[in-house]
């Protein structure tokens, strides 16, 4: 669980990095269920260096990166976040180049959600650690940025006469181990760093309380592939806490993903 000082952080900026909360030995089995679900989904090929590859869901495949999302570290943090939470999903990414700004809008402010963030190599403000400005996950100084989110992917363009990637920000720097939790409606980046960084993540949503937020919910998963999909292997799962974290989605009719 988190301290109410850590909460109250979030709530204020968006964002908190959690140090050395996995070991050694958890995060190189970490790395090794992930590279090896990619290169299944690649089927051995080698990583194209010029496109991000994205897998979801992710965790279900591999049973320590499954055991997370109910494991006591991760689901504590949500609590304390959110309080009743629902899973959205899971996601993998091995990232190439840069990642422009995005984020913005309201939905924070509508349905709070989280990103709970794994990066296994260490990361540093030139090397891809990821850049966030914040508080921009509420009020009008996030609408003030949706210029950053109309330049889709240029990341050459200037905007107020400055690179991108001199926008005032913070970098949470990271190292093996650490868990970065933000939120994607937090205006966020990354730049620099090698091809094939691993970034990989458990998504959750605070449970909706009224028709509003149910409605929105519907609508994302309307437009979403993946996400809001629950994973079979979560439905059948002999641990209380997977089974429930997707129950809400079936409640909803929303059809599973086949694992």
């Amino acid at each position: 669980m988190l301290t109410p000082d850590q909460v109250d952080h979030f709530e204020t900026f968006g964002f908190l990095v959690l140090k050395q909360v996995f070991s050694k030995d958890e995060v190189m089995t970490m790395r090794r269920e992930a590279d090896e679900i990619m290169s299944e989904k690649r089927n051995g090929a080698p990583l194209d260096p010029n496109t991000r590859q994205a897998v979801q869901p992710f965790f279900e495949y591999r049973p320590f990166l499954h055991s997370l999302i109910a494991d006591d570290r991760i689901y504590g943090i949500a609590e304390s976040i959110l309080g009743d939470f629902f899973l959205i999903g899971t996601e993998g990414n091995l990232h190439v180049g840069q990642t422009c700004w995005h984020g913005g809008g309201d939905s924070y402010e509508l349905l709070p959600s989280i990103k709970i963030g794994f990066y296994l190599e260490p990361l540093t403000r030139e090397t891809g650690a990821l850049r966030v400005i914040p508080g921009t996950h509420k009020g009008e100084i996030g609408k003030r940025l949706n210029v950053l989110e109309d330049l889709g992917y240029q990341p050459d363009k200037k905007v107020w006469g400055m690179n991108q990637w001199d926008i005032p920000s913070v970098a949470l720097e990271s190292q093996p181990g650490d868990i970065v939790v933000f939120t994607e409606s937090i205006y966020h980046s990354a730049w620099g760093g090698h091809a094939g960084r691993h970034q990989h993540a458990i998504n959750f949503f605070k449970m909706p309380e009224t028709q509003k937020q149910i409605d929105y919910v519907r609508g994302l998963y309307e437009g979403w592939t993946y996400a809001l999909h629950p994973a079979t292997n979560n439905i059948d799962h002999d641990n209380l806490r997977l089974r429930k974290l997707v129950a809400p989605l079936l409640k909803w009719g929303f059809s599973p993903y086949e694992i």
